[in-house]
């Protein structure tokens, strides 16, 4: 889900692969809802810096898992932060809790997904 830090970060990729989308607030909209403004897709030894105000929201497009190294400028569980709902792409609190379960979620179905991946 989109999601911001309230402080700069970098972004390293020493394998697989990551696609951001990034995000902004959509200009005089009553209810702060965002817009896609950008992509990028980072790769095997690619790295990008993420400005203060950055919005953005990441996917994995390849069938295995992908690790990336993420520096922030600061303590990110101390901050202030928002995430948007990805359907309706309001505003909310972030919750640390929230996305360990989708983390969680993803395992789960990645647990599943991987018999039938070895198969093929």
């Amino acid at each position: 889900m989109p999601h911001n830090r309230g402080m700069w970060a970098a972004i390293g990729m020493p394998d697989g692969c990551e696609d951001n989308i990034f995000w902004r607030r959509i200009p005089g909209a009553p209810d702060d809802r965002l817009e896609a403004r950008g992509a990028e897709a980072l790769r095997k030894r690619d790295c990008a810096p993420l400005g203060r105000d950055v919005i953005h929201s990441v996917t994995n497009p390849i069938p295995r898992l992908t690790s990336a190294i993420h520096v922030y400028g600061g303590d990110v569980f101390a901050v202030e932060r928002s995430d948007w709902d990805p359907e309706s792409l309001r505003e909310g609190p972030y919750s640390v809790e929230k996305a360990l379960r989708l983390f969680e979620a993803s395992n789960a179905m990645l647990a599943e997904i991987r018999p039938c991946m070895a198969a093929a």
